[in-house]
This record gives structure tokens, sequence and C-alpha cells, in this order.
């Protein structure tokens, strides 16, 4: 026996067919609307089933909730890169003259190069050059104490702060962490050789990953011609009244509070083209193809031009970027120049590109590896797994122009202790430091959500040292 429609079920249908003609038709003249047929709803891109979900959704609503934790809208974006395979410090972060048996140096220190302005003697190595000319925008990071040699281990430390032999770690990245805060159209954006982040481990609030591999569907899913646009933007009045009669007749509470959220944060993204905003053009792409190395990826060149797209469109928080083949066991002169000549070109662009748009000093680029290698050539002409390591932090209005952090002058075997608050060497075990992941994730949260998010993350700590910006 076949049961009856419930009222209440009725009335919504009825209301949401009758609404639905209405907004089809919001620009035609109004004699048409009552001939118009259920066809030519659908046809026009009208979902009745969504309709008759939000009706079920307005008649269940639940009261009003309180605030559930404080507020940290990002005060800058992110953008995360992973340097896979452990990469040499030697030749990115910490070149060091020949001064001892235990090291071995592939090329002499005069190939590196001085980081412009910096006046105490920061350098980086032989194939950052155009890196090094970024200068008081740019901080080096040496000494990083990593605790582990194992690729799993280490890339999931400096991803999320906490250390495991094996990489299983249930914790959230700091990207996604960084992102859960956020309100941005893209929370965060995984492209080319980009950790996954994490995002449903201890987070507070809830947040979503756009991936490289489904961004033209997301893309899709935006309008891009006037035509589109009319008709997503009466599909949203359409909602708009609908939740503004519920809660004229039920009150607000939270469900009806989330919808509205919802509706007026797709109707600025609509309004906005953000479909043709997320789309990358041959204009786009001419400041990384230009004049580029031989050879380049250009899976690389689309995610560095899209990345710096996204943010100066400000679509995105947190962008997690990734440069891979740093694992060098063989032949490490051959592999690396290739690599690290990409690396150069490519952020060395992203940061002009930022810099010309603004947007340089609220976004935060961090670079980073699983660990370092060893300060002895091995029999392959390549270097093996080191547990010290160092990074590159460019933008977020940083103090750049130094290095904090230090490595012993004759071998790489210890991360030197630092004092906290200048970042340079000391002898003092009751003052100072070994830097290591925990300070990289703190120094993220600190410039990003602010040091009062520090409560929600102790096992992130910020070194003043590293959190230092320009004026202070």
């Amino acid at each position: 026996m076949k049961k009856s429609t419930p009222t209440w079920l009725a009335q919504a249908q009825a209301a949401a067919e009758a609404e639905a003609l209405k907004t089809t038709c919001a620009v035609c003249l109004p004699d048409e609307a009552e001939g118009i047929s259920r066809r030519q709803i659908l046809a026009s891109g009208v979902s009745l089933t969504a309709y008759l979900s939000v009706a079920k959704l307005l008649a269940a609503a639940t009261p009003a909730r309180g605030a559930d934790t404080a507020s940290y809208p990002p005060k800058r974006k992110l953008v995360w890169i992973n340097m896979s395979g452990g990469w040499d410090i030697l030749e990115v972060t910490d070149p060091k003259p020949a001064s001892a048996s235990k090291l071995n140096i592939l090329y002499d220190y005069g190939q590196s190069h001085a980081v412009a302005g910096a006046t105490d003697g920061s350098r980086l190595g032989r194939w950052l050059p155009n890196l090094a000319a970024v200068g008081s925008d740019l901080l080096v990071i040496r000494g990083i104490a990593m605790g582990t040699t194992s690729h799993p281990a280490g890339s999931a430390y400096m991803d999320k702060g906490v250390l495991s032999n094996t990489g299983m770690v249930n914790s959230a990245s700091i990207p996604a962490i960084i992102a859960s805060e956020s309100q941005a159209t893209i929370p965060i954006v995984q492209l080319a050789g980009g950790s996954d982040p994490q995002t449903d481990r201890g987070i507070l609030k809830p947040v979503s990953v756009v991936r490289a591999q489904n961004l033209e569907l997301y893309r899709s899913m935006y309008p891009v011609d006037d035509a589109a646009i009319t008709r997503r933007m009466a599909i949203l009045d359409f909602l708009k009244n609908s939740v503004a009669k519920s809660q004229a007749e039920v009150g607000t509470n939270s469900r009806l509070s989330d919808l509205s959220a919802s509706e007026a944060k797709l109707r600025v993204q609509f309004a906005g083209n953000v479909g043709a905003k997320m789309a990358l053009t041959d204009a786009d792409k001419a400041a990384f193809t230009a004049n580029a190395p031989k050879g380049m990826s250009s899976d690389s060149q689309n995610a560095v031009a899209l990345a710096l797209k996204l943010i100066n469109n400000d679509l995105v928080t947190c962008v997690n970027l990734g440069f891979g083949g740093f694992d060098t066991h063989q032949s490490q002169n051959t592999r690396l120049e290739p690599i690290l000549t990409s690396v150069d070109f490519l952020l060395s662009q992203l940061v002009a590109g930022l810099k010309a748009a603004g947007q340089l000093d609220r976004t935060l680029i961090i670079l980073y590896s699983d660990f370092g290698r060893t300060p002895v050539v091995n029999g392959s002409s390549g270097r093996d797994h080191w547990p010290v390591g160092g990074a590159i932090v460019m933008g977020g209005g940083i103090a750049g122009g130094r290095t904090v952090g230090a490595t012993s002058d004759d071998t790489l075997a210890a991360a030197e202790l630092i004092d906290p608050t200048s970042g340079l060497r000391t002898s003092d075990s009751a003052v100072g430091v070994q830097i290591n992941p925990t300070h990289i994730g703190g120094l993220a949260l600190a410039l990003t959500l602010g040091s009062t998010y520090a409560a929600y993350r102790p096992y992130l700590p910020a070194l003043a040292a590293l959190t230092r910006l320009k004026g202070s």
C-alpha cells in the first residue's frame, strides 16, 4: 500500500516548486511564469531535489549553538614547500669552506652566493643565485635537529611537528591547522609535489583540500559566463528567501545560520567570477616559461604559476607545493644541478610576482626537507641520510637577510645550541636550544594565526629569533 505524503513535505514541495517557478522566470515577463513546465525548470539548472533537501533541513532545524572556539582568521597566507628526499644542506642552506677532513666539499666556497644585504655572512648554495638575491625578504635556517634519517618520519616531523619512527602521525599538518581557521574559497590547495595534508586529526574546525588531480573538476563547479552566473544567482536568491521565511516563522538556529552563511559565501564567489580566476592562461604562465632553464618540468611551472594566481586573487589560504629528487645517494652533482636550478628560477619568480602584487609581506613561504645528507661523500659520488637539516623562509614580512641556527664549522655532525632570541650560537646550555621541526611549525602558526593560538598547539613553540618581523 502506497504511503501518503506527510503534510509538511507536501507543503514544502509545493512551496519549493512555486518558488522555483518564480526564480527561474526572474528574467522573464510576469505572465510567462504560469506556463513554464517542470522540464524547463530542470533544464534551466534549478534542481527541485536540492530544494526539497533544503526544505527537509529547514523543517528539522536545531536550536542555535554558541561559539565553539575563539576565531583566528589567518593574517598571512602560507606556501608550504616540501623538498622531498632529504636535501644536502651544504648545497642549499649551509655552504662551508673546505676546512677539515671530516667534510667533503664538492665546490669552491666562492661559488656559493651571499644573501643580498646580509651583514652576518648568510649564504646559499652555488645553484641558488636568484633566491640569494631575495635578500631582506629571505631567512636562512641552519642546524635543524631532525632526530631521524627516515624519509616518512622526517617528512611527517616537518609537516606536522610530531616525531614518529614510522612516520604514521595522528596529527594534522601545519597547513591544515592554519586552513581550518580560514574562510577562503580554497582553504588548502595541493599542487605538484606538495605533501598530502591530514585534515581530520585534532582540527578544531572542519577543513577541505582541493588537490591537483581534481582542481579542474572543482573549477568547473563555478560559472564563467554571464548566463550561467545569472542562473546560479537565481538559485541563491531562492535559497536566501527560503531561509528568511523560515527564520521569520521559527527564529534563528544553527542550521539556518549555516545555510545563510553558505549562500552569502557562494554569492560573493559567483559574483567575483572565481571560475575564471582559477583557470591558468598563457599570460599567467609567461613569467615561469620565458627564459626558464632547459628541461624544466611543465608540471612544476604550471603549479607555481597557479599558486601565484590563486594567492594574488585571494582564493587560497595555504598552498602545498613540492620538488622531488633530493635523495642523492649517487651522482649528486649531476642530479642536483637541474633540480636546484629549477627551484631557484621558479621560486624567485613566485617571490617577484607576489612582490609586484603587494602580496609578499602577506604570504609566508617555507621550504623544508626530510633531513640533510652526510658530510662525507660515499663511494658512488653521492651522500647518504643525515639527521641535521635546514630550511629557507621567504616573505611574510619576516626580518630577512640573516641566518638563524648553525652547524659546527668542521662537520655537520651537530646542530648547535642557539640563543632563542638572537638566533646566534651559545655555549650556555641553560639558555640555548637546538632548532627542530616543532619550531618551524611554531613559526608558521605564529605568523599566520598569531601567538595567542599557541595555547591550542603547545607542542609547536615559536622562537623569537625565527618570528622576528621587519622593523622589530
